[in-house]
C-alpha cells in the first residue's frame, strides 16, 4: 500500500470512529434531596430548624431561635412546584430558593438541569453563579441584563445562552412572587400593618398595583434631563388609605395614581384622561410616595374602565406628552401599541429585549444578508463583465463573516437548533404547543435561519454552507493561508460525503429522544469550541474541535464535506431548489470546471451534485468566461461575444435544456415559430463533439499553440484541430492555438 493511500485510510477511519469520541456520561443533577437538612442549610444558612414541606407549593418554613424565641424567618421551596417554564432542553431548570419574611430573596442553588452544554462541573458552575446574582433582590423588583432603570435588578447574562439566562430568571422570579404572595409578604395584613405608618413608596405601588412606568427622557432637546412618568389604578382600600392619609377615595369615584421623577419633574400645567371618545378632567389630589418628585391621585367621578386602555395627557414644563396605560401595568405609547400587545401571543414579551439589545446588529446582519442576495440575483450579469469573477467576491464575504458572524458577535447556526425545531414540531402536531420563544431570542441566529429558509428553494443549502456559515470561513481561509495541500481521491470523497446523513438524522432522532443523548451527539459539531469558548470547559470535546480545525489548514473543507451534519440536513432541502446552474452540452468532456471545483461537486458527466455544491460560483464564472469556456469562445468566433449573448438562439442551443431558463425557453420557441428553428443542438450530442476527445483537446491546445503536431496526415477529414492550425501536419495556413473549436462542422 503506497503511503498516499494509508494517509486516505487513516484519516478516513478517523473521520468514521471519533465521532462518538465526544459522548460521555454526565450527572445533571447537583442536589439528590433538595429537602434534607444538609440543603435546606445550604440556601438558608441563618435558620437552625425546618418544617416538612406543606401546602400548594410545598414550602419549608425556615425557623431561628431569637432570645429562646422559635422565630420564623423565612420560606424555602422548589421552583418545579410553582412553575413550570421548560429550558432549551425541553425540561425545567430547578432551583431550590430561600425567601426572607421581607420578600427578599435570601439564598439559591441549582438543583437540575438538563440545558445543551451544561454537562461540565465548570458549566454547571457559571449557570450556579449566575443565579446567585439575585440574591438579596426584592421580589417586587424586576431582572434585567441591560442598564438598570428604577425598581430594577441588573445581572449579567450567560454568553452564548440566552434561552437559558430567560428562562433561568423567569423561574426564579416568577416563583418567588407567587410564593410571597401566598405567604403575605406582598400583599395582605403582616405587610400592610408594618407599613402602614410610614409614606407608600415606588417598591409598595409595584408591590400591591399594576404600575406602570413610562422613561420619556428630556423634554427639551437642549436639556440633558430626564422625566419618568409612573402610573396606576389605586383599588386596594389599605393603599388607598396610605396614598390619601387614612382617607379613601369616594365610593363613587375611580382613583389613579400618577407620580413624575428625574430631574425634570414639576407639577403638571395641564393633566386630562382619555378613554375611547371619553375625557376626563379629575379632581387631584397630591401625594407624598417616596421615588418620585411629584406624585398625585387622580379622583374620577364619571365612568372609566380601568381594565381597557386609556390615556394619560399631561403638560410639564410646557410640553405636551401623551402615553397610554394598558392592563395589568402595560407602559404603552399609543393605544395601538396595547391593542398590538393584547393581540401579539405571550412569547412576544420574552423575547423583546433581546431584539431591543441587539437591534443595531440585527440590522447590520439583515443588510449584510442582502447585500449577498443581490450578488446571487445578479450574478450572471457579474460574471458578464470582464475581470471580475464571483467567487473573488465570495472570498472576501467569507472574511466578513468571520469577523463579523463568528468573532464579533458569534452566530453559528447548529444542528441543535434543527433538532429542537422538529421536536417542536411534533409538539405542535401532538399537543398544539410550539415554543416559539426558544427561536426568536437569539435574534441573530433566527434571521441567518431565515434567511437560510429563503435561499433554499432557490438556490439551495450553497449560500448558507458557501457564503455565511462562520466555521466554514475559518476552514476555507485557514487552508488558503496555509502551505499545504492534501485531496483525497475521487473515489473516497464519492463515499465519505455520504457520512454526514447519518450522523445528522442521529442527532434529530436523538433530541426527539431526550435532550440530553442529543447534546451529547451534538459534539460532533465543533462550533462551540471555535466560537463560543466560554462555554467549553470539556476537554474531549475542545481536542476533537483542535482536530477538525487543524485538519482545515491541510484539506479544503473536510468537515464542512464529509462530517457536518447541518449542511447534511440543509442539503435535504436542495430537492426542490428551482434554480439549477447552467451546463453546456460539452461539458461532460471539457474537465475545467471539474478541476477548478474545489468542493469536487461536478460529476464526470458534467452535471453539478447539488447535495454537494457549495454555490463557490467557480464554474459559473468559466461559464460566462469567453476566455476559459469552449462553448462561448466558439461562439465568440463565430457570432461575436457580448453581455447578451445568453439570449441568443445559437448559444442558448448549447446549454442543456434542464439547465435553460424560462426566459431562453420562450426564446427558442418563438424561433422554432417564426423561422421553423433548428433541432436542439444538444439533443443530437454526437453531431456536436469533433472526431477526437474534447478534453484531450483542452488539455493540449496549449502545446499545439507552441507548435505541437496532431500526429495525424494532412486533410485527414477526422483530424479534430481545424485547417489551418500552424502546429498540425494537415494544414499549412496560419490560425491561433484555440481555433481547434472551429472544427466539427462548427458545431463543437
Amino acid at each position: 500500500m503506497t503511503r498516499r493511500r494509508r494517509l486516505t485510510v487513516v484519516f478516513a477511519l478517523l473521520l468514521v470512529f471519533s465521532t462518538a469520541a465526544p459522548v460521555a456520561a454526565v450527572d445533571r443533577t447537583t442536589i439528590d434531596d433538595p429537602f434534607s437538612e444538609r440543603s435546606l442549610s445550604k440556601v438558608y444558612p441563618e435558620a437552625d430548624s425546618f418544617s416538612e414541606p406543606s401546602g400548594q407549593y410545598q414550602t419549608v418554613e425556615a425557623y431561628r431561635q431569637v432570645d429562646g424565641e422559635r422565630r420564623l424567618v423565612g420560606y424555602v421551596y422548589l421552583t418545579s412546584n410553582v412553575v413550570d417554564a421548560e429550558g432549551y432542553g425541553n425540561e425545567p431548570i430547578e432551583f431550590l430558593v430561600a425567601l426572607d419574611t421581607n420578600g427578599t430573596i435570601h439564598g439559591i442553588e441549582l438543583v437540575e438541569q438538563h440545558e445543551p452544554f451544561f454537562d461540565r462541573a465548570s458549566a454547571v458552575q457559571r449557570l450556579r453563579t449566575f443565579s446567585h446574582q439575585m440574591v438579596g433582590m426584592s421580589v417586587t423588583k424586576e431582572v434585567t441584563i441591560r442598564e438598570a432603570e428604577s425598581g430594577e435588578r441588573h445581572i449579567d447574562a450567560l454568553t452564548g445562552a440566552s434561552v437559558t439566562t430567560r428562562v433561568s430568571i423567569e423561574t426564579v422570579t416568577q416563583s418567588a412572587r407567587i410564593v410571597a404572595r401566598e405567604k403575605g409578604l406582598i400583599e395582605g395584613e403582616a405587610a400592610t400593618q408594618s407599613s402602614a405608618q410610614r409614606n407608600a413608596s415606588l417598591d409598595d405601588l409595584r408591590r400591591e398595583t399594576d404600575l406602570a412606568h413610562w422613561p420619556v427622557g428630556a423634554l427639551d432637546a437642549n436639556d440633558a434631563s430626564s422625566l419618568d412618568i409612573y402610573a396606576a389604578p389605586i383599588e386596594s382600600t389599605s393603599m388607598q388609605s396610605r396614598l390619601l392619609d387614612n382617607d379613601t377615595a369616594p365610593a363613587n369615584a375611580t382613583m389613579i395614581w400618577v407620580g413624575l421623577g428625574g430631574a425634570s419633574a414639576a407639577p403638571p400645567d395641564r393633566l386630562r384622561l382619555h378613554q375611547w371618545v371619553r375625557s376626563y378632567a379629575p379632581s387631584t389630589r397630591e401625594t407624598q410616595v417616596e421615588g418620585v418628585e411629584w406624585s398625585a391621585a387622580l379622583l374620577v367621578t364619571d365612568p372609566i374602565d380601568t381594565t381597557e386602555p386609556f390615556v394619560l395627557d399631561l403638560t410639564v414644563a410646557g410640553e405636551r406628552t401623551r402615553r397610554t396605560y394598558g392592563p395589568g401595568g402595560m407602559a404603552a405609547k399609543r393605544p395601538v401599541d396595547v391593542a398590538a400587545a393584547q393581540t401579539l401571543p405571550a412569547w412576544v414579551s420574552s423575547v423583546e429585549s433581546a431584539w431591543e439589545d441587539n437591534w443595531g446588529t440585527a440590522i447590520a446582519l439583515v443588510v449584510f444578508l442582502t447585500a449577498i442576495l443581490g450578488v446571487f440575483t445578479f450574478r450572471s450579469r457579474i460574471c458578464r463583465r470582464a475581470g471580475v469573477t464571483v467567487n473573488r467576491l465570495r472570498i472576501g464575504t467569507l472574511g466578513v463573516t468571520l469577523v463579523f458572524l463568528g468573532w464579533y458577535h458569534p452566530t453559528q447556526p447548529t444542528t441543535q437548533q434543527i433538532a429542537i425545531l422538529v421536536r417542536e414540531l411534533i409538539s405542535w402536531a401532538t399537543t398544539g404547543g410550539f415554543r416559539w420563544a426558544l427561536f426568536l431570542s437569539a435574534p441573530l441566529v433566527a434571521i441567518t435561519f431565515v434567511a437560510i429558509a429563503l435561499t433554499i428553494p432557490k438556490w439551495g443549502r450553497g449560500v448558507f454552507c458557501g457564503w455565511i456559515c462562520p466555521f466554514g470561513a475559518l476552514s476555507e481561509l485557514l487552508y488558503k493561508v496555509t502551505p499545504w495541500s492534501y485531496e483525497l481521491p475521487r473515489k473516497y470523497h464519492v463515499k465519505l460525503e455520504k457520512i454526514r446523513y447519518p450522523i445528522f438524522i442521529a442527532i434529530v432522532v436523538g433530541f426527539v429522544i431526550s435532550t440530553d443523548f442529543g447534546a451529547k451527539l451534538a459534539k460532533v459539531e465543533p462550533f462551540k469550541a471555535a466560537f463560543y469558548s466560554s462555554l467549553v470547559t470539556d476537554p474531549v470535546y475542545i481536542g476533537w474541535s483542535v482536530v477538525l480545525i487543524a485538519a482545515g489548514a491541510v484539506m479544503f473543507r473536510p468537515y464542512c464535506r464529509y462530517l457536518c451534519p447541518l449542511g447534511a440536513g440543509l442539503a435535504l432541502g436542495n430537492v426542490v431548489q428551482q434554480t439549477p446552474i447552467q451546463r453546456y452540452d460539452l461539458c461532460g468532456d471539457c474537465v475545467k470546471c471539474q478541476t477548478d471545483c474545489d468542493f469536487q461537486a461536478i460529476e464526470d458527466d458534467g452535471s453539478i451534485n447539488k447535495f454537494q455544491c457549495f454555490q463557490c460560483s467557480v464554474c459559473v464564472d468559466n461559464y460566462y468566461d469567453p476566455e476559459g469556456c469552449p462553448v462561448v469562445l466558439q461562439y465568440d468566433n463565430e457570432h461575436g461575444f457580448t453581455v447578451d449573448a445568453w439570449r441568443d438562439p445559437h448559444l442558448i442551443e448549447r446549454i442543456r435544456p434542464e439547465d435553460r431558463t424560462t426566459e431562453q425557453q420562450r426564446i427558442l420557441a418563438e424561433r422554432v415559430a417564426t423561422d421553423g428553428g433548428k433541432p436542439e443542438l444538444f439533443a443530437e450530442s454526437g453531431d456536436l463533439v469533433p472526431d477526437g476527445a474534447v478534453v484531450n483537446m483542452v488539455r493540449q491546445s496549449t502545446d499545439d499553440a507552441d507548435g505541437g503536431s496532431c500526429g495525424c496526415s494532412t486533410g485527414d477529414a477526422g483530424c479534430g484541430c481545424s485547417t489551418g492550425n500552424s502546429g498540425c501536419g494537415c494544414s499549412d495556413s496560419e490560425t491561433t492555438g484555440t481555433d481547434w473549436l472551429g472544427g466539427g462542422d462548427g458545431d463543437a
